[in-house]
């Protein structure tokens, strides 16, 4: 794993827990996923502060849904 493959990772587990500690939101939805679903008014501070990528709390909220996808679709047979 690179250096920057596992900051990111960090830092959506941050995100993730802000959003249940601090939002009391879903523990598997980042707070950038979780502006662009809900409408935030506070994602255009988020998108500004991540400018290198357009539009990232939509991003964000594909990724949780993909995430989210990927989990449920699991052959949970083999997970004994």
């Amino acid at each position: 794993m690179t250096l920057r493959k596992y900051l990111m990772g960090m830092w959506s587990a941050t995100s993730q827990w802000l959003n249940v500690a601090l939002l009391l939101g879903h523990p598997n939805e980042s707070i950038s996923g979780r502006s662009h679903r809900e409408g935030w008014r506070f994602k255009r501070v988020i998108n500004a502060l991540l400018f290198w990528q357009v539009d990232h709390c939509k991003s964000a909220y594909e990724n949780d849904l993909k995430w989210a996808k990927a989990y449920t679709e699991q052959d949970l047979s083999t997970k004994d």
